[in-house]
């Protein structure tokens, strides 16, 4: 029989992941968002650069400074996770509603880069942590409660691309009330969740510490060798490399394809189009992801190490097609193959060093992937101004995967020379 405290868990989870499917979609349909601004008398000759600022200072917050918010309001404030979580849906908030009233990209790096930014990353960090709570490693769905999160990702940026794009076309709406819709929306999904938020179950370090991972419980007699000083900043080292080009590479492709396919000579409908079914493949590759992760428990970086592969290769035959056939097949590719990457967001952690420091590595990670992030987006409009094409920026993008396969298969490698060595 099921305790009512899972039957909670189950509950917070699925808002959790309606919440975060619109957050995302808010944030990859910049894209599309560029477009509007550039039609707006409010943001004259502003270059694709300075238009993508924003996004690179939404990113910077999200996934790497708001870890610092994070962690100075826990050690001064003294918050509870619920007042984590009502403080980042607030600043999303209200950052999506000053945004609405802007008049130059650098008013919306304020309010959507920092504001809304903030907010986010305070809301994923604590959210992650709670999910955690409800679902730990022990749990026969860890994995999946901790992938889904961001399974139906896909899916919001499909819904919020085209909400903005419909809108944005629309003389008597425009994107000021698109982004006064997504501030409604996010503020009622946020509002839901603090409602059924209860009390997750509280775990100790050391109980964590003491839950033995697959290998350990199928070999209770190896006994592995300690792991040194030197090995944990090695090994902390090459998994910020690794994540820092993920953070490169995941984000640019939605953020480049709409300006991508006006420069091959297609209409705006295209571009949504496209978009759309990136989105809807995304979401079947990620919920097939979360669906098996749990029966793969061990394996997760190499199924991060195959998926890496293949949208290398992607991304290379890309940067030299044109057609629009290709675009779809690209969209469908890189959508599937992501998958694997989010479904094992948190659980990967867990493979990395044997169950530990599991909490310093998706610190790092975090970290890392915003570097990564905050540079994509300026960096992408920067080489679009001066050689006039995206074809770079692919090869740039498949070149960080290159990096990433790499750094992956450096870690497998660790770990297994460990495993022979006990």
């Amino acid at each position: 029989m099921v305790s009512p405290c899972i039957y909670r868990g189950w509950v917070v989870l699925g808002i959790a992941t309606l919440l975060f499917m619109t957050q995302k979609g808010i944030e990859v349909s910049w894209g599309t968002t560029i477009l509007c601004f550039q039609q707006d008398e409010d943001f004259p000759q502003s270059t694709l650069a300075l238009l993508g600022t924003p996004l690179s200072v939404f990113l910077a917050f999200k996934v790497s400074l708001s870890n610092l918010i994070y962690m100075a309001l826990f050690k001064y404030g003294q918050l509870s996770l619920r007042q984590f979580t009502a403080l980042g849906v607030s600043l999303m908030v209200l950052g999506l509603f000053l945004t609405s009233f802007a008049d130059s990209p650098q008013f919306v790096a304020a309010s959507f880069g920092i504001l809304s930014g903030s907010g986010t990353g305070v809301l994923i960090v604590c959210t992650y942590i709670v999910i955690a709570l409800w679902f730990p490693w022990s749990h026969r769905f860890h994995v999946f409660s901790t992938s889904v999160l961001s399974a139906m990702d896909p899916l919001g940026i499909t819904v919020v691309n085209v909400v903005v794009a419909n809108m944005c076309a629309d003389p008597s709406l425009g994107w000021r009330w698109a982004f006064r819709l997504c501030a409604a929306v996010f503020g009622s999904m946020g509002s839901l969740l603090l409602a059924v938020f209860g009390n997750p179950p509280i775990v100790s370090s050391e109980q964590q510490e003491a839950m033995p991972n697959e290998k350990s419980f199928r070999s209770p007699n190896i006994q592995k060798p300690p792991w040194s000083v030197r090995s944990k900043v090695v090994i902390h080292g090459i998994w910020a490399i690794a994540i820092c080009c993920k953070g490169f590479a995941y984000f640019l492709p939605m953020v480049i394809l709409p300006k991508h396919l006006i420069d091959l000579g297609y209409k705006e409908v295209d571009a949504v189009k496209v978009i759309s079914v990136f989105g809807t493949v995304g979401a079947i590759g990620q919920a097939f992801a979360s669906l098996v992760g749990d029966y793969v428990k061990g394996y997760i970086m190499v199924a991060n190490l195959v998926a890496a592969t293949m949208l290398t290769v992607n991304n290379i035959i890309a940067a030299y097609s044109t057609s629009l056939t290709a675009v779809y097949v690209y969209c469908a590719v890189s959508g599937f193959f992501l998958g694997p990457y989010l479904a094992g967001y948190y659980a990967v952690n867990n493979e990395i060093m044997d169950g530990e420091n599991i909490y310093t590595l998706f610190l790092t990670m975090r970290l890392s992937k915003g570097v990564g992030a905050t540079v994509g987006p300026y960096l992408a409009g920067h080489i679009r101004d001066v050689t006039g094409s995206y074809q770079a920026v692919f090869l740039s993008i498949a070149s960080c995967f290159g990096m990433f396969i790499l750094a992956t298969f450096l870690l497998i490698c660790n770990k297994k020379w460990r495993y022979l060595k006990s």
